[in-house]
């Protein structure tokens, strides 16, 4: 039977099996599986041989981003960016939403809040624009993310990027552009102290 996605035939090889045990392996420490299910899921991705055998293991878990589906997913840079504006309130992304591959935070007066725990994401790379006001950015990201601030400018503000480690496997890298104005931005783990 032919397909219009050639894709998930491919034959998968070691490296494609251990990116999908280690998002098992965070999945474990979020909490969203437990140690039966992961044991379950980790026989069929050792034993898995294609692309399609592994996609379904974590189909279900939020942020589990398949490098060959990146590798293969149309472009989508040219696409409309996400633009959240917090002029007198703050505005905020959380729960469960799809992340384009450009955003633009524009934080006027109050601040711009981005939790990515539940978030889908299709790629492992974000392009974030920040137009900084008088507001503050915060990212909320899981495990294994990565953040690049490198481009940011901070005027009056200030930059705390905890997350400056390269992305972990499958995991997507948030690079940050624009200057953050007079406020704050800043990167957290799911805990408010990480």
């Amino acid at each position: 039977m032919a397909t219009d996605d050639p894709t998930p035939v491919m034959r998968a090889g070691d490296a494609d099996r251990e990116v999908v045990a280690e998002i098992l392996r965070t999945a474990l420490g979020e909490g969203r599986l437990d140690l039966h299910e992961v044991d379950e899921r980790l026989t069929r991705t050792y034993a898995a041989r294609t692309y399609a055998e592994l996609e379904p293991i974590v189909a279900d878990l939020p942020g589990a981003t398949l490098p060959w589906r990146a590798a293969t997913a149309p472009a989508t840079r040219d696409e409309r960016p996400l633009t959240v504006s917090a002029s007198w309130s703050s505005e905020k992304r959380t729960g469960e939403w799809r992340v384009p591959a450009r955003i633009v935070a524009e934080p006027a007066m109050s601040d711009v809040k981005l939790d990515f725990r539940e978030a889908t994401v299709t790629g492992t790379r974000i392009d974030l624009e920040v137009r900084g006001g008088m507001g503050s950015v915060v990212l909320v990201l899981p495990d294994g993310w990565s953040v690049d601030t490198e481009d940011l400018k901070a005027t009056w503000g200030t930059v705390k990027n905890r997350h400056r480690a390269p992305a972990g496997p499958g995991r997507p890298t948030i690079h940050v552009t624009g200057s953050i104005g007079m406020g704050t931005f800043k990167t957290r783990g799911a805990l408010f102290y990480e």
